[in-house]
């Protein structure tokens, strides 16, 4: 298993940057950790320390200012965790999840003993701060989407039986959680895109890609550790699929990547005239590009997360309720 894969073997046609306020926002982790996220479980937290959240942030989003990338990472710490946790919930503590947490969002106030959200209403403010009212709905509907695609997984979860391929691909595009990083590579632009620009079908595509390619990415990395604990992998399910050794999965699985940042490239290559929102919509597919190259040198540099014993997902696993 350990030779299957090539720790090489992603590569993309456009460069990678890390933002200059990433240390600090390592450093804002320690002090979230200890503050309104200690009641974590110990080793779930010193695993978060060597996650290296605020590099995530700070390779994703490079082009980000202080107080966005701040956002970007209180976002990050409670989706890491809330994802980690709640995998193997059941539907009904999804849902509950999803609507308490989109109510605080919009604005509803934490209630005692709500620890899981106690970070929300923060984060509200920072979004706010960084885009307006109806972006921050976008938001939420994006978050929907990721709260709707890991409600998809648990049948498949429970059961450890695989998907089909496409189905496997339409749920994993949601589930990644990456719609809302889409929505911030968008806002952190300056200039907010309206909804008839970032409705028209090449953009669309092109966060769809980015949702893919980066699941792809975290498929690939994370394989051998879920090899016989989960059926929600790429390189899984095309062994499972194909019948075929894990070293064939793993070519096949570089493949279908491939094929997904060939076509970014192509739609990134020839963006439609936007007329005045041409520059923003620019800057936009670019930050989509350097978050893509940016969570593969993350991977490589930043994190313990893919490293065997580095994921802190069984710890808090244990003892864990939507009150606790």
């Amino acid at each position: 298993m350990r030779n299957a894969w090539n720790v090489n073997a992603l590569h993309y046609p456009f460069g990678y940057a890390t933002n200059p306020y990433a240390n600090s926002m390592e450093e804002k982790i320690k002090e979230w950790l200890a503050g309104p996220y200690s009641y974590l479980p110990e080793k779930a937290k010193q695993k978060y320390l060597h996650t290296g959240v605020g590099h995530a942030g700070g390779c994703m989003f490079p082009r980000a200012n202080e107080a966005q990338l701040t956002t970007v990472c209180r976002f990050y710490i409670w989706a890491f965790m809330i994802d980690d946790t709640f995998e193997y919930a059941t539907v009904e503590e999804l849902q509950a999840i999803h609507r308490r947490s989109l109510a605080i969002l919009n604005g509803a106030p934490v209630h005692p003993g709500e620890v899981l959200y106690r970070e929300l209403p923060q984060l509200r403010q920072d979004l706010l701060a960084t885009g307006s009212e109806a972006w921050l709905q976008r938001f939420c509907n994006s978050l929907t989407i990721y709260f709707e695609g890991i409600q998809q997984e648990i049948p498949y979860r429970k059961s450890m039986q695989f998907p089909a391929f496409d189905e496997f691909v339409g749920i994993r595009e949601k589930a990644v959680n990456v719609y809302p990083l889409v929505d911030l590579a968008q806002a952190i632009t300056g200039e907010i895109l309206p909804s008839g620009v970032l409705e028209h079908p090449v953009l669309q595509r092109l966060a769809q890609l980015t949702c893919r390619i980066l699941s792809w990415s975290n498929d690939y990395f994370s394989a051998h550790l879920e090899k016989g604990n989960d059926v929600l992998n790429l390189v899984l399910v095309l062994q499972h699929e194909r019948n075929c050794s894990m070293e064939a999965a793993y070519a096949a699985a570089v493949e279908v990547h491939d094929q997904d940042v060939a076509t970014f490239c192509l739609l990134k290559q020839a963006l439609p005239d936007f007329g005045l929102y041409a520059a923003p919509v620019v800057n936009y597919v670019e930050n989509l590009a350097l978050m893509i190259h940016g969570y593969l040198h993350w991977t490589h540099v930043f994190t313990e997360r893919y490293k065997t014993g580095g994921h802190p997902s069984k710890d808090l696993k244990q003892g864990q309720s939507l009150n606790a």
